[in-house]
């Protein structure tokens, strides 16, 4: 038989309802929000409140969770972010808002998460205290570990900078590198490696309106000032540790500070591309009992001799 609705007339309907009743059982936030505790926060940002001065403040964990929301479903902005959390039930409910509070403006969003999360060891400490949640849930599984550096442009003007004079540091374990292979090719009676040349002082662009970040050759014609971000994730996504450099230092000069924060998951396996694949960091990792996997590199040399 056929049926046509009237839209208007269930447009108009009344109804009584719970937030909760409208959020699907299986959804994707309520697992987040059975396995998270986010009431820690509380305790973690008091001290950047005043307790009887000023306007009453956003929740910080409203402040927390609201970019949450942005990166689980990839929206592309602040601002989208605010306008779809007033029309998704789903959202509403993660926020712990009604139907009927008003979601904060995105530029007032911005002001407070600014004022209260400047301070990198807060952000730092929330990270750690998640992370631990989910380990504990055994959700992660560190046993196998992928890392990888991209570079992020600085706020920065190509334009405005300063040439200054630094030394070349030494690359990492290659000193004690050099002294193994050296008595390595004394035993099969070789002669000794030269001594690499030690670090000479260099010049180099530093940014005068961001002189934390570094000058970044991306291609043949494009050049920017710009930062490296590290990241090691296990093998279901979850980022288990980050460091940020300048972005004139390459994977390999980053590596170390990065395994120090990885150090303590005991991985089994280590998985990095090219920019890793350097003989100091393939040897450390051995001897720590930790298998680095790196992608295939073709041999080099002449052809017709076997290289080793």
């Amino acid at each position: 038989m056929f049926h046509k609705d009237n839209p208007e007339y269930n447009r108009r309907q009344v109804g009584f309802y719970t937030l909760d009743e409208l959020v699907p059982k299986d959804h994707f936030l309520r697992k987040v929000e059975e396995t998270i505790d986010f009431s820690f926060i509380y305790d973690v940002v008091e001290d950047s409140y005043s307790s009887d001065n000023g306007r009453p403040s956003l929740d910080p964990v409203l402040l927390v969770k609201i970019p949450l929301i942005q990166c689980f479903y990839g929206i592309r902005s602040m601002r989208q972010t605010i306008k779809d959390i007033e029309v998704n039930t789903a959202y509403r409910w993660f926020l712990g808002l009604s139907l009927d509070d008003k979601v904060p403006h995105f530029t007032t969003y911005g002001k407070n998460y600014s004022r209260r999360f400047q301070n990198k060891e807060l952000l730092a400490h929330i990270f750690s205290h998640v992370l631990h949640q989910v380990l504990e849930a055994g959700l992660i599984d560190p046993s196998e570990i992928f890392i990888d550096g991209t570079h992020i442009k600085a706020a920065a003007n190509n334009h405005k900078y300063k040439n200054v004079v630094v030394d070349q540091k030494a690359k990492f374990m290659s000193e004690q590198l050099d002294v193994e292979i050296n008595l390595d090719r004394k035993k099969h009676a070789k002669k000794f490696l030269k001594p690499a040349k030690k670090g000479e002082a260099k010049s180099k662009k530093q940014s005068t309106t961001d002189p934390d970040s570094g000058w970044f050759h991306k291609g043949e014609h494009k050049e920017v000032f710009a930062y490296n971000a590290q990241v090691a994730c296990d093998k279901h996504g979850w980022a288990l540790a980050y460091t940020v450099e300048a972005g004139n230092i390459h994977d390999s000069q980053a590596f170390p500070a990065l395994f120090a924060k990885l150090e303590p998951f005991s991985p089994e396996f280590i998985i990095a591309d090219s920019g890793y694949k350097t003989p100091s960091i393939a040897k450390f990792l051995l001897e720590k009992e930790i298998t680095p996997v790196f992608p295939y590199t073709r041999p080099r040399g002449k052809r017709g001799f076997l290289c080793l």
